[in-house]
């Protein structure tokens, strides 16, 4: 491979094209699987842990418990629930990656570590298909399935970065970064088409809802594991000029975490890089926190359709692709300093609009109501039409569940108008739901819509005697006004949303214009940028540390939303997350790139001195 020389913060005048078109055939073929294996994870990233986890699990956990739950005086949310889960796989990440990383930068088992977690991460996506068909406990295994299979997306990723600075120059990094956030993008966005076509697409009745997000899940899983193989045959394990060699497992763990504490104290050696560090820490934080719970919020908050979740997703990475490429080159021209702090501001302009975004006025819209009624006056009934298809209950993807404390009003007084059994006479896996009611019946329930109203579910009569009878319950997305933020939500759907005729679904797709045009940008730099900051002969011991520092913000970040939430609600919790990004950014414009590359050269001459002299 061509030598490393020294870089600037920008690299303009460096024909980086050039550089990477002379790399010999094998060179590229490497790097290719490297850009490969981020194609086929993005299955998980994108599918999975971006769209359908967060939903299913928020949209389960809802079910079960009625629309939330409290815990020792604390709300639990949909959405602060799945925050809760997040946080537990990535705790679990970030004791492991620095530890890891040390190993990997002392022994030759680079493919070796992310073969395994490849695996544990294809094995546990594949059985989140099973989920949604184990009755009242679903969001607890879904739960199980992710923690771990997020543990194998996300460990295998900080192995994977450390591949980067040993496949292509330094001054390629911007570059070859960018086109590898492409390739993700790319592949998420082939696989997230499929899944699309397979949940709205025309398919038999027969095949259920559940059946459905089963697919997904097990594709994402044959997808991750099939693209994923061109890596492991054709990137070659990375030189290490002095392995070591280890009596034992435990002799090795010993000596890894000697080396990570070593680590912690000679980040000071690095005041550049320690000072990204710790910006980094908090605007990845951010940036974090809204990709994970984007959907977990569209579920529980806005109550957006599974379909509408999944457009979303695809129209943030259809952007995201072209921007990613963009942002690179813009870096080239222009510095990365410059380019990431503009895509960190985008995030902050986003969370903050998405505090406002509101469900419009239901009042002129009967298609909207979660349960609506429709006259057939043939047979002088009303037919039963469930919002977005689902089920009425009883089951895990239900909108009511026969056991949750919260519908626990609204069960007594509407179950028999909505299902054809009996609450004594019904079990937690089968459909009960209703397909019609009489016109007396119409009118028993109509009566009793004026006097409860304790629920979180709309209904709506056209035709017949009850026509334009609709009632929309206290806890319902579209009922504003309790919350802290709820009057600015109001103000966006009063001056902005209503006057623009943007119901919530446009409102979503407007931030997936936002976030897609930045997103990939904001992490193929930062990655870009940390890469430059460290020294070649410690790399994956350094993006060990790097996978630890992103993982203590996946961490804090979900943990401070559930916390929020605990305390206040999903609204003000997303707008935590701005207060995060700005200190981070604050801390990134005093970021010294040219001196950070300065010391990192400095100290591989010192440790290329010290290998000379132990030979």
């Amino acid at each position: 491979m061509a030598s490393v020389v020294s870089s600037s913060e920008s690299t303009e005048g460096v024909d980086v094209s050039a550089i990477l078109n002379e790399m010999s055939p094998k060179e590229k073929k490497a790097l290719k699987g490297w850009y490969l294996y981020d194609f086929a994870n993005q299955a998980f990233a994108l599918t999975v842990v971006t769209v359908v986890a967060p939903m299913l699990t928020a949209s389960l956990f809802n079910t079960a418990t009625g629309g939330g739950t409290e815990f020792f005086g604390a709300n639990i949310t949909g959405a602060s629930y799945y925050s809760l889960v997040l946080t537990a796989s990535s705790l679990f990440i970030a004791i492991c990656s620095p530890i890891l990383g040390v190993i990997a930068d002392r022994v030759p088992i680079k493919k070796k570590i992310l073969w395994v977690y490849t695996i544990v991460g294809v094995i546990f996506t594949a059985l989140m298909g099973l989920a949604p068909f184990m009755g009242d406990t679903a969001y607890i295994w879904l739960a199980i399935f992710i923690v771990i299979g997020n543990i194998g997306f996300a460990g295998g990723n900080v192995i994977y970065y450390a591949f980067m600075p040993y496949l292509a120059p330094r001054e390629a990094m911007d570059r070859v970064s960018s086109v590898g956030y492409v390739y993700g993008f790319g592949g998420g966005c082939l696989i997230l088409i499929v899944h699309l076509i397979v949940l709205i697409g025309p398919l038999p009745e027969s095949v259920s809802l559940n059946m459905k997000m089963s697919f997904v899940f097990v594709t994402s899983a044959l997808w991750w594991f099939g693209w994923g193989m061109p890596l492991f045959r054709n990137t070659p394990e990375p030189e290490i000029p002095n392995p070591t060699e280890f009596n034992s497992v435990g002799d090795a763990i010993k000596v890894a975490v000697n080396q990570v504490m070593t680590t912690f104290r000679e980040i000071r050696k690095f005041p550049v890089l320690s000072l990204f560090l710790v910006s980094y820490l908090l605007f990845y934080d951010g940036v974090n926190t809204i990709a994970a719970m984007a959907s977990a919020y569209g579920d529980s908050v806005l109550r957006l359709p599974p379909s509408a979740v999944m457009f979303l997703l695809l129209t943030v990475n259809l952007v995201a692709i072209p921007m990613s490429y963009i942002g690179g080159r813009a870096a080239e021209r222009f510095g990365t300093k410059k380019v990431l702090t503009s895509a960190l501001m985008v995030y902050c302009v986003a969370a903050v609009l998405a505090t406002g975004f509101a469900p419009l006025p239901m009042e002129d819209n009967h298609d909207v109501h979660d349960f609506q009624f429709n006259f057939d006056e043939n047979n002088d009934i009303y037919e039963i039409v469930v919002l977005y298809d689902k089920e009425a209950c009883c089951t895990a993807n239900s909108w009511f569940s026969l056991n949750g404390e919260g519908d626990a009003s609204f069960r007594d007084t509407y179950f028999t108008y909505l299902t054809d059994t009996t609450i004594d006479g019904a079990d937690s896996n089968t459909d009960y739901t209703r397909k019609s009611l009489t016109t007396e019946e119409a009118s028993q329930m109509t009566m009793l819509m004026v006097n409860n109203t304790d629920h979180r579910f709309s209904f709506s009569f056209i035709g017949g005697s009850e026509n334009g009878k609709q009632s929309v319950g206290d806890n319902h997305p579209a009922n504003l006004g309790d919350g802290p933020l709820d009057g600015w939500a109001m103000f966006m759907r009063d001056n902005l949303w209503g006057p623009l005729g943007m119901t919530v679904t446009l409102q979503f797709v407007f931030l997936g214009m936002m976030v897609g045009m930045v997103m990939g940008t904001a992490g193929a730099q930062a990655r870009s940028l940390f890469s430059l900051l460290i020294p070649r002969t410690r790399t994956t011991e350094f993006f060990g540390f790097f996978g630890f520092i992103g993982k203590a913000a996946a961490v804090v970040g979900p943990l401070v939303y559930a916390m929020t939430v605990a305390v206040s609600d999903d609204r003000v919790a997303i707008l935590t997350i701005v207060a995060v990004i700005l200190a981070g950014t604050a801390l990134f414009t005093r970021v010294d790139i040219q001196k950070g590359i300065a010391e990192a050269e400095a100290e591989d001459a010192r440790n290329k001195d010290r290998s000379i002299e132990e030979e």
